[in-house]
């Protein structure tokens, strides 16, 4: 069953939306804090690799409203099919573009036609050490000169107690009392279960790589980029870090 379930993980999570469904309050806030990173600039190229299902859209309306034009990769089709279909209830179809794509391997974009890169937990599924240099290389060609990078990776600190603690303090802070006990009892501990428990197990197990910050910035460093600042988010289960092609 566990072997089904490493080769589906993400893609019956995809084509069911439970993936969507039962993602912690932490994870959305860990994206706010990716999209408080950018400039603000107009006709902004963005490209969201390993976009999943699009849920980064939702926190780019701003910068769809500037007029950037999103790019989203992915491995998987069905999160592709959920990109489009967020998009067009959105009203950004028409500024985005989506392509499946594996990170380790040339990506349908120019060399230097991009502002931003956004990895929000996507190359740390790319165990393999020569892959995963792959990725970063292509992500570091695509970026114009003065581009950013902005990753988001598990630390060795990963806690499915303590993402599933913040999802529930944020609830509360945000929506209020009565829907942080809802999310508690019924969504929570699937959540939990079904998601973070199986991730946690994937790093402890070594089947995905969880980081050390000086471990993620020397990777960043390996294929060009200058590294800047960086912080832990969700909750302190992951680094958010970024890098910065100079020339």
């Amino acid at each position: 069953m566990l072997g089904w379930y490493e080769r589906n993980y993400w893609r019956a999570g995809f084509k069911s939306r439970l993936y969507d469904r039962l993602i912690p309050e932490s994870y959305f806030e860990s994206m706010r804090q990716t999209v408080g990173l950018l400039s603000g600039k107009r006709d902004l190229k963005i490209w969201d690799a390993g976009c999943g299902s699009g849920l980064l859209l939702v926190y780019l309306k701003d910068e769809f409203k500037r007029g950037c034009v999103y790019y989203g990769t992915d491995l998987l089709s069905a999160g592709l099919e959920t990109l489009k279909l967020r998009a067009y209830k959105l009203g950004v179809l028409n500024q985005v573009i989506c392509f499946q794509n594996d990170l380790s391997e040339s990506p349908p974009l120019k060399e230097n036609s991009i502002d931003i890169v956004i990895s929000h937990f996507s190359i740390y599924t790319i165990l393999d050490n020569d892959k995963r240099q792959e990725a970063l290389k292509n992500i570091y060609h695509v970026l114009k000169p003065g581009g950013l990078f902005i990753a988001s990776c598990p630390s060795k600190n990963y806690d499915a107690d303590q993402i599933i603690k913040e999802s529930y303090d944020l609830i509360r802070i945000k929506k209020g009392f009565w829907n942080a006990i809802l999310k508690r009892l019924f969504i929570y501990p699937l959540t939990k279960r079904l998601g973070l428990n199986f991730i946690q197990y994937q790093l402890e197990s070594g089947k995905w790589m969880a980081y050390t910050l000086e471990d993620l910035a020397g990777e960043l460093r390996q294929v060009g980029f200058e590294v800047g600042a960086s912080q832990t988010v969700y909750a302190s289960s992951a680094y958010l870090i970024c890098g910065h092609k100079l020339r």
